[in-house]
């Protein structure tokens, strides 16, 4: 038996030193869609030629060559041909998506337009609507109207309704801002902005996600404050309108903008919520089929309240893989789960490469997936470590062994490092990004996520079955039912108008050659390479040394 053992330890290491690195197809399909889109981006719009693919493709496709056996060298031929297919993909979706986008129909000048409003949001000086089924001077039109109506004609709008609006109205899809890339409007398929003289309701369409949606907000605003409503609002829904703007700017310099965000941390606490039900309850006794479908229809429920954003889609496309794959046996992991989904959101809208919000999402992923398990020992050792010292009590192997359950406070404080871990992760991840987007990081970050991001996963199920049943019940009811909830965020909000979080590292540029640097340094940190612990620590070192010069000469 030990021999045996021994010959599959060594079969084992063959075949690891037999590859730089180990594939994992669906991850690697999902980077080489991810740099299709990329070089279309930078060949449509800073003429990058075709010369570079010549040189670039070799060079990428060198590492997966390091092998010894020529039937591998044969799979990996086909791999790599199979990436250069997706990469070409990843290309002509970006380049149709484009080209559809910028080929509305040009108008300039007063204009009558017909359209349903599915979003509002109000400002100091202005209401801001959205219509979709936009017709023009008769002309029905792709894409979506921005109207800005004044402030007095708020009351009178709600989603649904069919407006008659004239005014001034222009073509705008120009893919740029000053603020860069305008991968959002293109997303949304905004493609006209009006400035409205004077407005009429001609009916109110029926869409159950937008009245559903128009219910929970008035249900909300009637049970709670309003800076309160505002919060559960923005946090059930991304709509921050509601918001002080100084209240705002706090919670964003803070570091925890993203609890407002409707994305992964939301998607994912639903689907937890509801893996516990399935698992604990009576629920587990439903066939697999039933669960499923239930399963489906709470995500895509919650994401019809929300609209469908990029955000909503893309953790709702990886929670069910994950749930998916577990449930038929296959051994999917996290890196290949998290390219399937990019894969999807990618083809659907190849622009959300670009948007802040899927760089973040799927970063934090690769960071969690990647750096957790490597900080919770480190910091769980440093924690034995000193309780050894001052506590002066060293345990046995065997009180330590499997066979000793935890007590309650070992299992706290392992819950506790666990969290830390993965919090750390997601910030080691992330943190270049933010600073490139919004020019500060906060000093603040990893303590106040430490604590509103459980809350938030904690609670976030329980909020919005609150607000649901308030919505089904007459508005009435909603101070009582929502009476707990208010109280909880009234402390929250206490705590953000009263302690100032704008501490920051502010006015940092960090370009795209140093954003390179540092995640090839972190690539080389982990264990995905079949090199010596020696060589990968040498090149990760040497990557985030030339990062640092890098955004030193770039701030100078």
């Amino acid at each position: 038996m030990k021999g045996k053992r021994e010959i599959t330890v060594e079969v084992n290491k063959t075949v690891a030193e037999d590859k730089l690195f180990n594939f994992r197809p669906l991850f690697f399909i999902g980077l080489s869609v991810c740099s299709g889109v990329a070089f279309a981006f930078f060949h449509s719009f800073y003429s990058i030629s075709y010369w570079w693919l010549t040189a670039l493709l070799p060079v990428l496709g060198a590492p997966f060559f390091f092998c010894r056996t020529r039937k591998r060298i044969k799979w990996t031929a086909l791999a790599l041909l199979t990436l250069v297919l997706f990469f070409f993909v990843g290309y002509w979706a970006f380049c149709l998506q484009i080209n559809d986008y910028a080929s509305a129909t040009e108008y300039s000048g007063a204009h009558v337009v017909c359209g349903r409003v599915v979003e509002r949001r109000e400002y100091e000086q202005s209401t801001r609507v959205v219509l979709d089924e936009v017709v023009i001077d008769g002309n029905e039109e792709e894409g979506k109207l921005i109207a800005y109506l004044p402030t007095s004609y708020k009351e009178n709008i709600r989603l649904c309704d069919k407006l008659v609006l004239t005014g001034t109205v222009e073509t705008d899809v120009e893919p740029f801002n000053e603020y860069g890339f305008y991968a959002e409007k293109i997303d949304d398929n905004l493609r006209f902005e009006m400035e409205v003289e004077s407005y009429g309701i001609s009916g109110r369409d029926f869409d159950l996600f937008l009245v559903l949606r128009e219910r929970l907000i008035s249900v909300t605003y009637a049970g709670m404050d309003e800076a309160s409503a505002a919060f559960t609002v923005a946090t059930l829904t991304g709509d921050t309108s509601g918001i002080e703007q100084g209240l705002l700017d706090n919670v964003r310099k803070g570091g925890i903008a993203h609890i407002f965000a409707v994305s992964g941390l939301h998607v994912g606490a639903l689907y937890a919520f509801f893996l516990l039900l399935f698992s604990k309850t009576r629920l587990r006794k439903l066939p697999r089929l039933v669960r499923f479908f239930l399963l489906v229809s709470i995500l895509l429920f919650y994401g019809g309240l929300c609209g469908y954003s990029a955000s909503v889609i893309r953790a709702t496309i990886l929670c069910l893989v994950l749930y998916v794959t577990k449930q038929i046996g296959i051994d999917l992991d996290g890196a290949n789960a998290l390219g399937l989904a990019a894969v999807v959101v990618l083809l659907v809208s190849p622009v959300s490469l670009f948007m802040v919000g899927f760089q973040l999402s799927f970063l934090a992923c690769l960071g969690i997936m990647w750096f957790s398990r490597h900080i919770y020992k480190l910091v769980y050792a440093v924690g034995r470590g000193l309780h050894h010292c001052f506590v002066k009590e060293k345990r046995s192997k065997e009180s330590e062994s499997d066979s000793h359950p935890l007590t309650v406070v070992q299992r706290i404080i392992r819950a506790s490092v666990s969290f830390l871990s993965v919090t750390l992760s997601a910030q080691i991840a992330t943190a270049p990004v933010l600073i490139s987007t919004f020019g500060y990081f906060s000093v603040w970050s990893l303590l106040l996520n430490c604590i509103f991001v459980p809350v938030i996963s904690a609670c976030f199920s329980v909020l919005l079955l609150f607000v649901v049943i308030a919505s089904l019940l007459p508005i009435a009811w909603s101070g009582v039912v929502l009476y707990l909830p208010s109280v909880v965020w009234g402390i929250i909000v206490f705590a953000f108008e009263v302690i100032d979080f704008s501490v920051a590292l502010q006015n940092v540029y960090i370009g795209g050659s140093a954003l390179v640097l540092y995640y090839v340094s972190l690539l080389f940190f982990t264990d995905k390479w079949n090199v010596t612990n020696r060589a990968r620590l040498i090149v990760s070192i040497a990557c985030l040394l030339a990062f640092g010069v890098a955004v030193y000469a770039m701030n100078c």
